[in-house]
Protein backbone atom coordinates (compact mmCIF):
# COMPACT_ATOMS: atom_id res chain seq x y z
CA UNK A 1 0.00 0.00 0.00
CA UNK A 2 1.69 3.67 -1.14
CA UNK A 3 1.75 5.59 2.84
CA UNK A 4 -0.12 8.49 2.60
CA UNK A 5 1.11 12.07 1.99
CA UNK A 6 2.07 13.51 5.02
CA UNK A 7 1.10 17.47 6.05
CA UNK A 8 2.08 19.38 9.04
CA UNK A 9 0.00 20.06 12.26
CA UNK A 10 -2.18 22.91 13.23
CA UNK A 11 0.14 26.69 13.44
CA UNK A 12 -1.73 28.85 15.41
CA UNK A 13 -2.25 26.65 18.91
CA UNK A 14 1.43 25.85 18.60
CA UNK A 15 2.89 28.90 18.24
CA UNK A 16 0.43 29.97 21.61
CA UNK A 17 2.20 27.08 23.19
CA UNK A 18 5.10 28.65 22.78
CA UNK A 19 4.53 31.89 23.71
CA UNK A 20 2.11 33.94 21.35
CA UNK A 21 -1.05 35.92 22.80
CA UNK A 22 -4.14 34.04 23.13
CA UNK A 23 -5.62 36.00 21.20
CA UNK A 24 -8.88 34.76 19.08
CA UNK A 25 -9.72 37.88 17.41
CA UNK A 26 -5.56 38.19 15.30
CA UNK A 27 -4.97 34.10 16.34
CA UNK A 28 -1.96 33.29 14.24
CA UNK A 29 -1.06 36.68 12.61
CA UNK A 30 -0.10 38.32 15.56
CA UNK A 31 3.56 36.01 15.15
CA UNK A 32 3.32 37.43 11.19
CA UNK A 33 3.48 40.86 12.72
CA UNK A 34 5.72 40.80 16.21
CA UNK A 35 7.76 37.57 15.69
CA UNK A 36 7.91 35.67 12.53
CA UNK A 37 11.10 33.97 13.60
CA UNK A 38 8.43 31.98 15.71
CA UNK A 39 6.62 31.08 12.90
CA UNK A 40 9.63 29.89 11.16
CA UNK A 41 10.47 27.51 13.93
CA UNK A 42 7.21 25.72 13.42
CA UNK A 43 7.43 24.90 10.14
CA UNK A 44 10.97 23.48 10.70
CA UNK A 45 9.81 21.44 13.50
CA UNK A 46 7.04 20.37 11.29
CA UNK A 47 10.00 19.44 9.14
CA UNK A 48 12.06 17.47 10.69
CA UNK A 49 9.20 16.01 12.22
CA UNK A 50 8.74 14.27 8.90
CA UNK A 51 5.62 16.15 6.95
CA UNK A 52 5.86 16.19 3.34
CA UNK A 53 3.66 19.43 2.95
CA UNK A 54 4.47 22.66 5.16
CA UNK A 55 1.38 25.44 5.41
CA UNK A 56 1.52 28.71 5.01
CA UNK A 57 0.58 31.07 8.33
CA UNK A 58 -1.88 32.84 6.03
CA UNK A 59 -5.12 32.17 7.66
CA UNK A 60 -5.47 35.06 9.31
CA UNK A 61 -3.22 37.74 7.28
CA UNK A 62 -6.47 38.86 4.86
CA UNK A 63 -7.34 42.56 4.50
CA UNK A 64 -11.03 41.65 6.03
CA UNK A 65 -9.57 40.30 8.84
CA UNK A 66 -6.82 42.70 9.93
CA UNK A 67 -9.10 45.91 8.90
CA UNK A 68 -11.04 46.03 12.18
CA UNK A 69 -7.43 46.32 14.21
CA UNK A 70 -6.31 49.14 11.59
CA UNK A 71 -4.10 46.67 10.28
CA UNK A 72 -5.25 46.06 6.71
CA UNK A 73 -2.94 48.31 4.75
CA UNK A 74 -0.21 45.05 6.38
CA UNK A 75 -2.52 42.96 4.08
CA UNK A 76 0.09 42.38 1.23
CA UNK A 77 2.80 41.85 3.48
CA UNK A 78 2.44 39.84 6.14
CA UNK A 79 0.77 37.28 3.48
CA UNK A 80 3.36 36.99 1.02
CA UNK A 81 5.89 36.75 4.04
CA UNK A 82 3.96 33.75 5.50
CA UNK A 83 4.51 32.15 2.15
CA UNK A 84 8.44 33.13 2.00
CA UNK A 85 8.52 31.41 5.37
CA UNK A 86 6.83 28.42 4.13
CA UNK A 87 8.83 28.21 1.01
CA UNK A 88 12.23 28.74 3.56
CA UNK A 89 11.47 25.75 5.58
CA UNK A 90 10.59 23.89 2.38
CA UNK A 91 14.18 24.50 1.03
CA UNK A 92 15.96 24.08 3.71
CA UNK A 93 14.95 20.58 4.38
CA UNK A 94 17.17 18.05 2.63
CA UNK A 95 14.35 15.87 1.47
CA UNK A 96 11.22 17.29 -0.73
CA UNK A 97 8.74 19.17 0.99
CA UNK A 98 6.38 20.98 -0.69
CA UNK A 99 4.54 24.85 0.32
CA UNK A 100 0.69 24.13 0.76
CA UNK A 101 -0.80 27.70 0.40
CA UNK A 102 -3.65 28.61 3.22
CA UNK A 103 -6.71 29.97 1.54
CA UNK A 104 -8.83 30.84 4.58
CA UNK A 105 -12.42 31.37 5.46
CA UNK A 106 -13.12 35.18 4.67
CA UNK A 107 -15.73 35.65 7.15
CA UNK A 108 -14.96 33.41 9.94
CA UNK A 109 -14.16 30.00 10.68
CA UNK A 110 -17.18 27.34 11.21
CA UNK A 111 -19.43 29.67 9.54
CA UNK A 112 -22.33 28.26 7.05
CA UNK A 113 -23.27 31.61 5.54
CA UNK A 114 -21.10 34.01 4.88
CA UNK A 115 -21.07 37.65 4.27
CA UNK A 116 -20.66 38.03 0.39
CA UNK A 117 -21.85 36.55 -2.94
CA UNK A 118 -19.12 34.15 -5.06
CA UNK A 119 -18.46 37.38 -6.89
CA UNK A 120 -16.99 39.14 -3.73
CA UNK A 121 -15.08 36.41 -2.02
CA UNK A 122 -13.39 35.29 -5.25
CA UNK A 123 -12.17 38.52 -6.19
CA UNK A 124 -10.80 38.34 -2.38
CA UNK A 125 -9.32 35.35 -2.67
CA UNK A 126 -7.69 36.19 -6.30
CA UNK A 127 -5.98 38.77 -3.97
CA UNK A 128 -4.25 36.41 -1.81
CA UNK A 129 -3.75 34.02 -4.75
CA UNK A 130 -1.72 36.28 -6.30
CA UNK A 131 0.29 36.91 -3.29
CA UNK A 132 0.97 33.37 -2.31
CA UNK A 133 1.44 31.89 -6.18
CA UNK A 134 5.52 32.47 -6.00
CA UNK A 135 6.04 30.31 -2.82
CA UNK A 136 3.63 27.55 -3.55
CA UNK A 137 3.33 24.26 -4.93
CA UNK A 138 -0.34 24.21 -4.09
CA UNK A 139 -3.46 25.63 -2.79
CA UNK A 140 -5.13 24.76 -0.22
CA UNK A 141 -8.38 25.61 0.62
CA UNK A 142 -9.66 25.10 4.26
CA UNK A 143 -11.88 25.17 6.75
CA UNK A 144 -14.83 25.35 4.31
CA UNK A 145 -18.31 25.28 5.74
CA UNK A 146 -20.52 27.18 2.89
CA UNK A 147 -20.08 25.52 -0.96
CA UNK A 148 -20.06 28.53 -2.46
CA UNK A 149 -17.09 29.44 -0.47
CA UNK A 150 -15.35 26.85 -1.22
CA UNK A 151 -16.03 27.85 -5.10
CA UNK A 152 -14.99 30.58 -4.57
CA UNK A 153 -11.65 29.49 -3.17
CA UNK A 154 -10.77 26.77 -5.29
CA UNK A 155 -12.10 29.36 -8.52
CA UNK A 156 -9.44 31.50 -7.96
CA UNK A 157 -6.95 29.55 -6.70
CA UNK A 158 -6.90 27.83 -10.38
CA UNK A 159 -6.27 31.01 -11.99
CA UNK A 160 -2.58 30.12 -10.51
CA UNK A 161 -2.28 26.76 -12.63
CA UNK A 162 -1.29 25.09 -9.58
CA UNK A 163 -3.12 22.14 -7.86
CA UNK A 164 -6.09 22.99 -5.87
CA UNK A 165 -6.74 21.08 -2.45
CA UNK A 166 -10.18 21.84 -0.73
CA UNK A 167 -11.08 21.08 2.63
CA UNK A 168 -14.57 21.43 5.13
CA UNK A 169 -15.04 21.56 8.14
CA UNK A 170 -17.59 19.47 10.15
CA UNK A 171 -17.63 21.55 13.45
CA UNK A 172 -21.08 21.52 14.64
CA UNK A 173 -22.32 20.07 11.71
CA UNK A 174 -24.49 16.66 12.34
CA UNK A 175 -24.06 14.31 9.70
CA UNK A 176 -21.86 14.03 6.19
CA UNK A 177 -22.54 17.29 4.86
CA UNK A 178 -20.93 20.67 4.87
CA UNK A 179 -21.64 23.45 7.36
CA UNK A 180 -24.90 24.66 4.94
CA UNK A 181 -26.30 21.63 4.61
CA UNK A 182 -24.88 20.70 1.30
CA UNK A 183 -24.16 16.60 1.09
CA UNK A 184 -20.87 15.81 0.05
CA UNK A 185 -21.83 14.31 -3.49
CA UNK A 186 -23.09 17.67 -4.52
CA UNK A 187 -20.09 19.50 -3.08
CA UNK A 188 -17.61 17.29 -4.89
CA UNK A 189 -19.77 17.79 -8.05
CA UNK A 190 -19.55 21.67 -7.97
CA UNK A 191 -15.99 22.37 -6.67
CA UNK A 192 -13.42 22.26 -9.35
CA UNK A 193 -10.21 21.00 -6.81
CA UNK A 194 -7.57 18.24 -7.18
CA UNK A 195 -8.38 16.37 -3.69
CA UNK A 196 -10.99 16.64 -0.92
CA UNK A 197 -10.29 16.95 2.51
CA UNK A 198 -11.81 17.42 5.92
CA UNK A 199 -10.76 19.28 9.03
CA UNK A 200 -10.59 21.12 12.30
CA UNK A 201 -12.76 18.87 13.62
CA UNK A 202 -12.89 16.01 16.07
CA UNK A 203 -11.14 13.06 14.85
CA UNK A 204 -14.39 11.45 16.06
CA UNK A 205 -16.63 13.27 13.74
CA UNK A 206 -13.97 12.54 11.29
CA UNK A 207 -13.75 8.88 11.31
CA UNK A 208 -17.66 8.84 10.68
CA UNK A 209 -17.86 11.22 7.95
CA UNK A 210 -15.20 10.24 5.98
CA UNK A 211 -16.38 6.99 4.52
CA UNK A 212 -19.29 9.51 3.03
CA UNK A 213 -17.09 11.48 1.26
CA UNK A 214 -15.04 8.17 0.12
CA UNK A 215 -18.25 7.24 -1.48
CA UNK A 216 -18.62 10.77 -2.91
CA UNK A 217 -15.39 11.37 -5.07
CA UNK A 218 -13.02 8.98 -6.88
CA UNK A 219 -10.40 11.79 -6.25
CA UNK A 220 -7.67 11.65 -3.83
CA UNK A 221 -9.02 12.35 -0.15
CA UNK A 222 -8.20 12.95 3.38
CA UNK A 223 -8.13 14.14 6.91
CA UNK A 224 -6.67 16.90 9.39
CA UNK A 225 -8.83 16.75 12.72
CA UNK A 226 -8.43 19.31 15.74
CA UNK A 227 -8.10 18.40 18.95
CA UNK A 228 -9.85 21.08 21.06
CA UNK A 229 -11.99 20.40 23.81
CA UNK A 230 -15.80 21.35 23.98
CA UNK A 231 -15.75 24.00 20.43
CA UNK A 232 -19.57 25.09 20.90
CA UNK A 233 -21.53 25.77 17.67
CA UNK A 234 -21.58 29.07 16.27
CA UNK A 235 -18.00 30.04 17.55
CA UNK A 236 -16.49 33.39 16.15
CA UNK A 237 -13.34 34.01 17.59
CA UNK A 238 -12.93 36.92 15.47
CA UNK A 239 -16.42 38.61 17.50
CA UNK A 240 -13.71 37.60 20.54
CA UNK A 241 -15.02 34.57 21.81
CA UNK A 242 -12.55 32.83 23.76
CA UNK A 243 -10.80 29.48 22.29
CA UNK A 244 -11.45 26.80 23.99
CA UNK A 245 -9.43 24.70 26.09
CA UNK A 246 -7.69 21.67 23.89
CA UNK A 247 -8.00 17.75 25.32
CA UNK A 248 -6.35 15.88 27.08
CA UNK A 249 -6.89 12.71 25.55
CA UNK A 250 -5.57 12.99 22.31
CA UNK A 251 -1.69 12.84 22.71
CA UNK A 252 0.33 11.87 19.51
CA UNK A 253 -0.47 7.90 19.98
CA UNK A 254 -4.37 7.67 19.76
CA UNK A 255 -4.26 10.63 17.10
CA UNK A 256 -1.81 8.62 15.13
CA UNK A 257 -4.32 5.14 15.84
CA UNK A 258 -7.37 7.37 14.15
CA UNK A 259 -5.07 8.55 11.14
CA UNK A 260 -4.48 4.86 10.48
CA UNK A 261 -8.33 4.11 10.50
CA UNK A 262 -8.46 7.10 7.97
CA UNK A 263 -6.43 5.39 5.50
CA UNK A 264 -8.06 2.20 6.27
CA UNK A 265 -11.10 4.24 4.66
CA UNK A 266 -9.28 5.46 1.40
CA UNK A 267 -7.46 8.75 2.93
CA UNK A 268 -4.58 9.75 0.76
CA UNK A 269 -3.74 12.62 2.82
CA UNK A 270 -3.54 12.81 6.47
CA UNK A 271 -2.05 15.33 9.00
CA UNK A 272 -3.26 17.80 11.77
CA UNK A 273 -4.95 21.25 12.76
CA UNK A 274 -5.68 23.08 15.89
CA UNK A 275 -3.95 21.25 18.87
CA UNK A 276 -2.35 18.62 16.59
CA UNK A 277 1.87 19.79 16.97
CA UNK A 278 5.24 18.56 15.89
CA UNK A 279 4.96 15.31 18.29
CA UNK A 280 1.75 13.91 16.48
CA UNK A 281 2.73 14.49 13.11
CA UNK A 282 6.56 12.55 14.00
CA UNK A 283 4.33 9.98 15.05
CA UNK A 284 2.28 9.99 11.60
CA UNK A 285 5.19 9.99 10.09
CA UNK A 286 6.46 6.86 12.00
CA UNK A 287 3.54 5.05 11.84
CA UNK A 288 3.33 5.87 7.29
CA UNK A 289 6.86 5.16 7.13
CA UNK A 290 7.51 3.89 3.41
Amino acid sequence: MTPPTILDGGMGQELIRRGAPRSPELWSAWAMLEDPDLVAGVHADYVEAGCDILTTNSYSTFADRLHPHGLGDRADELTRLSGHLARGAADASERLVLVAASLPPMRGSYCPNPDGTYEELRAEYAVMVEQLADSADLFLCETMGACFEARAATDAARESGLPVWVAFTLQGATGPRLLDGTPFDEAVDSIDADAFLLNCCPPEQTSEALPFLRAATDLPIGAYANAFHGMPVGWKGRDGHALPEGRTDMGAQRYAEAARGWVAMGADIVGGCCEIGPAHIARLAQEFAA
